[in-house]
């Protein structure tokens, strides 16, 4: 999909001058709005969607839908491990099972090598603390340009960590050198539907929907120092084509996680 920058109707001139910022960071064009609506707009820009940015939102439309990024659930994950890294007493029906796959420490440097809409990216980046550092990749750069601009207007800590660059996790991790992150992250979350919430759709449309391979796995497992963890829908079929065996899980699971040692 090719998607233009532009700002709602009526910008100040600090989001006008952030959205053409945010067009250069991700080389993407700008359209200057002038209170154009937007399907106006659409033949002049030579887009077939925006990337609508303002001081608060990051809002991703087209003719037929427009979605605002939202933390989410990742939003409510990373809230949970903040408040256990500030002490509150750890609630056992508020367990995060891809930390426990992962292990994650502070100071930890995490590769999520399929960003998506960038939960788990943010869940580590408050898992690490400060010292870690935490690279989110994604392939469809409209996805990832919406991404880095939600994250970028997310008003907490953990989000200002997360490093997003449009890139095949395949090339991507063929051109890393050996043991350059401790834990890298697969979820290959759009091989198989799943009930998801508002937008999703739209995630899948612009995502890359090709199967994690082998190979892939293999290069992950020259670049982590301690794991490769790989997220799966029930029943698990991805993790069998894999060769993977599924983690323990909690009774009636939707999700399971298999994971890799390095390389030896």
């Amino acid at each position: 999909m090719r998607i233009a920058v532009t700002t709602p109707l009526g910008p100040s001139p600090a989001e006008e001058a952030d959205a053409r910022a945010a067009a250069a960071r991700h080389g993407l064009p700008y359209a200057e709005r002038s209170r154009r609506p937007l399907p106006a707009l659409l033949g002049a820009a030579g887009a077939e969607g925006f990337l609508v940015l303002s001081r608060l939102h990051a809002l991703l439309w087209t003719p037929q839908e427009e979605h605002r990024w939202a933390g989410g659930m990742g939003q409510v994950r990373m809230k949970r491990v903040l408040a256990r890294r500030a002490g509150a007493p750890l609630d056992p029906t508020e367990r995060d099972p891809m930390l426990e796959a992962a292990g994650l420490r502070p100071g930890d440097a995490v590769l999520d090598a399929t960003l998506g809409l960038g939960a788990d990216a943010l869940v580590a980046a408050a898992a690490c603390g400060p010292d870690g550092r935490v690279v989110g990749l994604e392939a469809s750069a409209p996805l990832a340009a919406w991404v880095a601009e939600g994250l970028r207007r997310l008003d907490v800590e953990p989000a200002r960590r997360v490093e997003v660059r449009a890139i095949d996790h395949a090339s991507a991790l063929a051109a890393l050198p050996a043991a350059s992150f401790d834990v890298v992250l697969f979820d290959p979350m759009f091989r198989h539907r799943r009930d998801a919430p508002g937008g999703f759709d739209l995630v899948r449309r612009l995502a890359d929907a090709r199967p994690l391979e082998a190979a892939a796995l293999e290069e992950a497992r020259r670049v982590a120092r301690r794991w490769v963890v790989v997220k799966d829908g029930a029943p698990g079929w991805d993790l069998a084509r894999l060769g993977l065996t599924p983690l323990p899980s909690a009774r009636g699971a939707h999700r399971y996680y298999g994971r890799l040692g390095p390389r030896p």
